[in-house]
């Protein structure tokens, strides 16, 4: 295995599990967390877990559009997180990404997010462990509450 550059390291903090508070960061940003579907307010892991996925997706987005000479600052990616149990005991996620980029073809969208899906840090912790569904959007994101 070839030696790596460690770029930074960050932490969070969690208490409670999904009924608890989230730590996030150096500035230990706070949110309560909630199980899913619950109606408290508060955000559950797999929320946490897609926005981290959407944001990572477009910064690598960025560095491949940049690469390529297509400007991809306008856009946008919405992570559907799913939760499956494939046993009583044992959990897992399947994803699916939808990304808008501005100006861009359905086609050419495909293969800039096929590009970044190889770069993407989460894309690559993911890969073989869960599904990941890829989906080119040709309109923007609805950003108000659903």
């Amino acid at each position: 295995m070839t030696e790596m550059k460690k770029l930074f390291t960050t932490s969070s903090i969690a208490t409670g599990g999904r009924n608890g508070d989230a730590y996030l960061g150096p500035q230990r940003l706070h949110l309560k967390t909630r199980p899913a579907h619950s109606k408290r307010e508060g955000t559950d892991p797999e929320e946490m877990f897609g926005a981290g996925y959407a944001a990572c997706f477009l910064s690598a987005l960025g560095e491949v559009g940049k690469r390529m000479g297509v400007d991809t600052s306008c856009a946008q990616a919405e992570a559907f997180v799913s939760l499956y149990a494939k046993s009583e005991t044992e959990y897992v996620l399947g994803v699916e990404l939808r990304v808008y980029i501005p100006g861009q073809s359905e086609e050419k969208t495909h293969e800039l997010l096929d590009i970044a899906h190889r770069t993407c840090p989460y894309s690559n912790a993911t890969r073989g462990n869960i599904e990941v569904k890829l989906v080119a959007l040709t309109g923007p994101l609805e950003i108000a509450p659903a």
